[in-house]
């Protein structure tokens, strides 16, 4: 077989994205036709893949095709929000001609190894998920998650929760008569000498004597207070209508706040609690709330859902305990896609939503870092001072902007998903190319736990290739669903400048397929914005939701989420590369957006590939736990002379690869093996299993990459309800 097929069999096109729909792909060469069948993933860790593809060779003086399998070793960027996914650095480990000549398969390796770099190929997400098997894919879970409850607060009227981080911390705001309470991310002064106390909630403006309250809505806050809310107003919210007013006009009624110095969560309805069977189960639902609140009619237990967590208890001012999400009543499994609450189907242990957001949650979004010109500034509330970490010998500062970890005299440095190495807590800060291994064993009690999410997947003598899952932005594995947060509350730090640590509880975190973890409020259908201070001005940093920059997007509580058949309504939210700047997300009159990736924070030396980019070249691709030496010269590059443009064939995309490099074929009639260039009935059962699971997947994939392509479908109509709620998406 010419060694040059094969090779123009790789060359994929830069730039395609190739669906689901497009396998298998095939080529026009001088020698005949090649056919590519869609690789089946073997295995994948971090950002890198190893896979394998059944190929076809068709002489142009033959009517017979010639089959074949390649296996393939490649290292992957990916691109979230267009739900791409680009091979880097593929090498080829082993090709498989069943009925070739030994020499001639061993000449075609060693010449396609050669040419390999220059390939570039882009693939769907969507696909890539589907090919994770749980045996093979990394495990980030951690069982020392905290499942411990918070104060559970009930409330049967519109209300929200104003959480404090202790006791109240006032900082004085420069050029004015008025004070900050520090410790809250939400905009609330006070007149200094003890006065009165001013926040803000979207467009109504409450007042106080004392911090708890009773609060009061004012018309006339000072003007002070007014121009220092209109300065922290995030970019995300400028120009943007706040519903507080809305809700207000709608119901008559305006939100309670209710204010707490522990971590808490609130349960506000509008009256005492209405609940509404959900057909095919023994479950009601609650109507009156957006809390993820059921009663089980056979047990008369209540459960509620809280940050991915199920609690349980005999009343609803009980004392609720922990329940495991694959111990719940078997009603939960059995909500309806379509039906109201479907949106807590990604909390049910054994569901496929709880499975496509384990798989979701380990798939990185990665980048590109220039060596020479990304950098990191850290700055210290004082002297550096860091804390030991439990059972390690680590320490981690304190007192910091961003995460750093002492690790025997060196210091690593986690800046918006990239690593830095520096030999003092000073730095000087270079790209990290080797972050240590017991960074990894930091514990969930720890504040920096998030940063064992964050990895070196491999380098260059220019170029690091980096990436997070999502547990660097606080979604956790835990128990066969995602949970938000650890659920452990961490000291903060005061000084001069206050530092916050990661919350868990307190603003009705929940998760959904669109946007994975959002905020909302128990007081209805509308989203609290206005209510922060994301500016952070004055002498408090970020962090209330873990690495700085980061918090989750806003989107009301509503269903249902999934379609028939349990596929997960993704749509594209964001299109091309993200704009720069800060990553607050938010949501517009045309729908909810996704948060832009912490990597879009960078404006130098940071790249975050999309689909229209090229990739750079990828030389001398070494593990990250090699220590770099002499620049290596470049491999060779694929010549342009044999590089073609792919196309999608219009045949079936039924054959395989066994991993053993058998060739088999999915007829309606059962499988079939290639054999003596015919196609005979095959009677190998461990290969047929392994098959059916490929084809599963196979066939999985198509239907989650068509169910992103296609728009989402309709929503139902919304019901008129006394409390203003809107049972649909907006």
């Amino acid at each position: 077989m010419p060694t040059k097929i094969l090779v123009a069999l790789l060359m994929l096109c830069p730039g395609s994205v190739l669906h689901a729909a497009d396998w298998p792909r095939e080529i026009d060469s001088p020698q005949g036709m090649i056919t590519i069948y869609q690789p089946q993933i073997d295995s994948y860790k971090g950002n890198s893949m190893s896979a394998r593809a059944a190929i076809s060779v068709t002489a142009r003086d033959a009517t017979e095709p010639v089959f074949g399998a390649v296996w393939l070793d490649c290292h992957i960027l990916t691109d979230r929000p267009t739900r791409t996914v680009r091979l880097l650095d593929v090498k080829v480990s082993q090709i498989k001609f069943p009925e070739g000549k030994d020499e001639e398969t061993g000449a075609i390796s060693a010449t396609v190894e050669e040419q390999i770099p220059g390939l570039d190929l882009t693939f769907s997400l969507d696909e890539l998920l589907e090919s994770l098997d749980t045996a093979q894919k990394e495990k980030e879970t951690s069982k020392e998650i905290e499942v411990t409850p918070p104060r559970i607060i009930v409330k049967e009227h519109p209300a929200v929760l104003v959480l404090l981080d202790g006791e109240p911390v006032f900082i004085d705001v420069e050029g004015t008569s008025l004070r900050r309470v520090a410790n809250t991310p939400f905009f609330l002064v006070q007149e200094t000498g003890g006065g009165t106390l001013f926040l803000r909630g979207g467009d109504i403006w409450y007042t106080a004597k004392e911090i708890r309250g009773p609060w009061e809505v004012t018309a006339t806050p000072p003007r002070e207070a007014l121009d220092l809310a209109a300065k922290s107003q995030s970019e995300a919210q400028a120009g943007e209508n706040s519903p507080t007013n809305d809700f207000k006009s709608k119901t008559g009624k305006v939100p309670e706040i209710v204010v707490s110095s522990v971590p808490a969560e609130l349960i506000a309805a509008d009256g005492p609690v209405q609940f509404s069977p959900i057909g095919g189960t023994g479950l009601l639902y609650a109507t009156n709330t957006q809390n993820k609140l059921f009663l089980s009619i056979a047990s008369q237990d209540y459960y509620i859902l809280i940050s991915g967590r199920w609690y349980t208890a005999r009343s609803l001012n009980g004392a609720w305990s922990n329940v495991a999400s694959d111990g719940l009543p078997p009603d939960f499994a059995r909500i309806p896609p379509g039906s109201e609450r479907d949106d807590v189907l990604a909390s049910v242990a054994g569901t496929v939503p709880a499975k496509e957001a384990v798989l979701d949650a380990q798939i990185p979004q990665t980048a590109e870092v220039d060596r020479m010109q990304a950098s990191s500034q850290v700055q210290y509330d004082g002297d550096p001072e860091f804390e030991p970490i439990e059972n390690t010998e680590m320490g981690y500062a304190v007192n910091a902007s961003t995460a750093i970890i002492r690790v025997r005299g060196r210091y690593y440095n986690c800046d918006r998903g990239v690593w830095f190495e520096g030999g003092t807590p000073n730095g000087p800060w270079g790209v990290c190319i080797a972050v240590p291994p017991v960074i990894y064993t930091i514990p969930p009690r720890c504040p920096v736990y998030y940063v064992r999410y964050v990895r070196v997947y491999s380098y260059t003598p220019g170029v690091a290739y980096v990436g997070y899952t999502s547990g660097y932005t606080g979604c956790y594995v835990y128990g066969g669903t995602v949970v938000y947060g650890t659920g452990y509350y961490y000291r903060p730090w005061f000084r001069r400048f206050y530092y916050p640590r990661p919350w868990t509880w307190g603003f009705g975190v929940h998760y959904d397929p669109w946007t994975g973890w959002s905020m909302g409020y128990s007081t209805g259908w509308w989203r609290p914005r206005g209510w922060f201070a994301y500016n952070n001005w004055g002498r408090v940093r970020e962090g209330w939701w873990g690495p700085v920059g980061y918090r989750p997007v806003y989107r009301s509580v509503a269903g249902p989420v999934y379609r028939e058949g349990y596929h997960p309504v993704y749509r594209p939210l964001l299109t091309g590369r993200s704009v720069r700047g800060p990553a607050y997300g938010g949501s517009r009159s045309t729908g909810p957006i996704r948060t832009n990736t912490m990597y879009d924070r960078w404006t130098t030396g940071v790249t975050r590939p999309t689909s229209g980019d090229r990739p750079r070249q990828a030389i001398d691709m070494v593990r990250p736990e090699a220590r770099p030496g002499p620049a290596a010269e470049p491999r060779g590059v694929a010549r342009p002379d044999i590089q073609r443009t792919p196309r999608a064939s219009g045949r079936a995309n039924d054959v395989y690869a066994t991993p053993e490099g058998r060739i088999l074929r999915k007829t309606p009639g059962g499988w079939q093996q290639r054999d003596r260039n015919t196609w005979k009935k095959a009677d190998d059962a461990p290969a047929k299993t392994g098959m059916d699971h490929d084809s599963n997947v196979r066939q999985r994939g198509a239907e989650r990459s068509s169910s992103f392509r296609k728009p989402p479908p309709g929503r139902p109509a919304q019901r008129e309800e006394k409390t203003g709620d809107a049972k649909g998406r907006r």
